[in-house]
């Protein structure tokens, strides 16, 4: 009995396991020991839990979650884990109900028009660009104008000129077609025009009527954090009208500048701007934060609009990196600061902890850097599953990384390679001189020291490329950093993630 003592009631319980091997799918998920995987829990009731059902999940681009690296209900000892949710699971899904009740059911019709306007934007971006008819510089960022009629050129030019002197390091472009404006008679139509750059300027401008824009741009339409910010000005010039993407896109704070430019009246009808309310999405965008729900972004922002002041959290460990321009309380009414984490409804940090609110926003900086070494011959698969073991017991998130750091002796690895191209992460080497050099206590192998002479790899590498990352320097004029979580192996892989110590926080 003594044994027994302090063990939940079932654990070792027949109930608490159960595995069907015989499934055409068997394991459905990848385990190192395929005699620990039970089917149990086959369709997983975390799942209704969303971003806060504590498991290794993402979500793809059209917001599906994806729960393919997660083993939560399929290992024995997480059982009393997933019943310990189940009130909290039935409560997320009698808000679903409502929440399906009082909507119309679309779902086909929105599959279909989300499919169509794909085809047509990859149609689009297969265009080659003519610049027969446009007048450009070179530079950063893109702007395209796009005007009809005569007097429609000559606002276009004006305000090109305009914007050309505020915005110095953006390429401004003039398009159209009109018969009374000699080089443009033969021009492109402003829907052709549309089509060609929609996807690939930072704003369009039309000189001409909104019901013109509408019908332009509505075929290319895709969301407000990837489509362009749009903008109509009338060809006399006296309103510049934000269309489209004001907040994610920018469309608001680029009407003000281009009305205050050439005297014009902005138009600007977004509720939180209208009011002077504090706009989550813009906060984000600005300062390079990653939001990490969508439809819990729109919760927060309806709840602004509702009145409420809500709580904003800052993790000290995990601060934004230098380059957040101005507090969150400029931005707009609504928002107040909050020392207590747990009492948040907007938290700024790199992971997600345990207390948590469930309907917390995260606004994720891109500040963490992966420290990674592996054995010879290693595969992307190995590193991958590596990665994301310890971005699950870390609590990071994936979008919070900002890099992956290794020793110029894996220059060559193939699966490291592959690895860093499908996050889409850029690769940095250091020799062992370099990482010799990192300042901190880290692990050490003399194995990996007799082979590399360096003591532990993936913790160097990880702090020497977050000291690089660091935006400010700490005493004596160096810049400082720390592990965020120290080594951890996994089939030939080891990983470790790493921060900046003297960042600057918002």
């Amino acid at each position: 009995m003594s044994e027994n003592r302090g063990k939940p009631l079932w654990e070792g319980k027949h109930y608490s396991f159960f595995q069907n091997t015989e499934c055409e799918y068997f394991p459905c998920h990848r385990i190192a020991d395929p005699a620990r995987f039970s089917c149990l829990f086959c369709y997983c009731p975390l799942y209704m839990l969303g971003p806060h059902c504590g498991g290794n999940f993402r979500y793809t681009e059209k917001g599906i979650k994806d729960c393919t690296n997660c083993l939560i209900p399929h290992l024995p000892e997480n059982y009393g884990r997933i019943t310990g949710k189940y009130k909290e699971i039935a409560a997320a899904m009698q808000q679903a109900e409502r929440k399906q009740n009082t909507q119309p059911k679309a779902e086909d019709l929105q599959a279909d028009s989300s499919q169509r306007r794909e085809d047509r934007r990859l149609r689009a971006s297969e265009k080659s660009a003519d610049s027969q008819n446009l007048h450009t510089r070179k530079a950063n960022g893109r702007i395209v104008m796009l005007a009809c009629t005569e007097r429609g050129f000559e606002t276009m030019r004006r305000a090109a000129a305009a914007l050309e002197d505020q915005l110095p390091d953006t390429e401004i472009l003039q398009t159209g077609r009109c018969a009374y404006v000699p080089g443009f008679e033969d021009g492109p139509r402003l829907s052709q025009a549309a089509a060609q750059w929609f996807h690939e300027v930072d704003a369009l401008i039309f000189i001409a009527a909104t019901g013109i824009a509408v019908r332009c741009i509505a075929p290319l339409v895709q969301d407000k954090f990837r489509d362009p910010a749009v903008l109509v000005m009338d060809e006399n010039g006296k309103y510049v009208i934000s269309l489209m993407s004001g907040h994610a896109g920018g469309a608001n704070r680029l009407c003000g500048l281009l009305a205050e430019a050439i005297g014009a009246q902005p138009v600007i009808t977004t509720a939180t701007d209208g009011r002077g309310l504090f706009a989550v999405d813009v906060f984000a965008v600005e300062n390079g934060l990653q939001i990490s729900d969508r439809s819990a972004a729109k919760r927060i922002s309806a709840r602004i609009l509702a009145g409420e002041t809500l709580k904003i959290f800052f993790e000290e460990e995990c601060r934004v990196p230098a380059g957040i321009g101005s507090p969150p309380e400029n931005y707009g009414k609504g928002i107040c600061r909050t020392a207590d984490r747990t009492q948040a409804d907007i938290i700024v940090s790199c992971r997600q902890a345990a207390d948590d609110p469930r309907e917390a926003l995260y606004l994720i900086p891109q500040s963490v850097t992966l420290g990674i070494g592996c054995r010879k011959g290693i595969t992307a698969e190995a590193v991958q599953k590596a990665v994301l073991q310890i971005l699950q017991t870390s609590g990071v998130f994936r979008q919070a990384l900002s890099g992956i750091a290794s020793i110029d002796l894996k220059k060559e690895e193939a699966g490291l390679h592959a690895f860093a191209e499908e996050w889409k992460l850029p690769l940095t080497f250091y020799t062992s001189e370099e990482l010799n050099r990192v300042p901190g206590t880290f692990s050490t192998s003399d194995f990996v020291r007799n082979v590399t002479g360096v003591d532990c790899v993936c913790e160097r590498s990880a702090v020497r490329l977050a000291l690089e990352h660091s935006g400010h320097s700490g005493k004596g004029g160096e810049r400082e950093a720390c592990l965020l979580q120290e080594k951890q192996s996994l089939e030939g892989v080891t990983a470790a993630l790493a921060i900046g110590k003297d960042t600057q926080s918002a």
